[in-house]
């Protein structure tokens, strides 16, 4: 895993200051089968489910990825190796930057399937006091002939860090880090996954009574 750290001088009391990391690495799991199931039941998903929301990505109505908070994709018939993939990640993350955590781990996900012309807006998972982890998994990107990237927001600049997205490309980042992406020009989809993690205290705490059986836990 390759982790980059942002940071910032300060020289007065009042500048502003951030100070975070953000994780990659490439996934050995071959994902055609959850690829081809997710395609296979995302218009089943959003006829079942009315909209609410789509959460600043402006991916709209008509998309999976305002189900989020609906649907688990963790509970796919071929997730497997994406729980036990999203488990290492999150481990080998906090390990990198000297952590030891091993309890429980409660992940919500779902996949973002984009269409010629569309792309994600800036936005960020969330900001609470009990915020942990989020992150996402490139399943489907024609990164030879449309190269797009993913763009990273620190929480005062306004010039991004960019991450070109590639196959099996896993990112994790603080839930509260603002992204968006470039538009997909391509006619074929653009398949990404999309998780955010929490630790069992905010699991516990922040989450929820009737949306805890929405996180799996890992």
């Amino acid at each position: 895993m390759k982790i980059y750290n942002f940071k910032c001088d300060t020289f007065t009391p009042f500048a502003p200051h951030w100070n975070y990391y953000v994780g990659e690495k490439v996934s050995k799991v071959d994902f055609f089968d959850l690829k081809e199931e997710i395609l296979n039941k995302e218009q089943e998903i959003i006829s079942k489910y009315e909209y609410e929301n789509d959460w600043g990505t402006g991916l709209g109505k008509r998309s999976l990825t305002a189900r989020s908070n609906r649907y688990n994709l963790l509970e796919f018939n071929n997730a497997e190796g994406l729980r036990e993939e999203i488990r290492s990640l999150h481990d080998e993350f906090l390990k990198g930057l000297g952590y030891e955590y091993t309890g429980k781990i409660y992940v919500q996900c779902w996949a973002n399937v984009m269409r010629k012309n569309q792309k994600i807006k800036v936005h960020c998972h969330g900001f609470g006091p009990y915020s942990h982890l989020s992150g996402h998994l490139c399943v489907q990107v024609n990164e030879d002939l449309y190269p797009t990237s993913t763009h990273y927001y620190n929480p005062y600049g306004v010039e991004p860090w960019s991450s070109p997205n590639n196959n099996n490309k896993m990112t994790i980042f603080p839930t509260w880090l603002k992204h968006g992406t470039d538009r997909h020009i391509d006619d074929v989809e653009r398949i990404t996954i999309a998780f955010d993690i929490m630790d069992d205290r905010g699991y516990n705490i922040d989450v929820k009574d009737d949306m805890k059986s929405h996180w799996v836990e890992l």
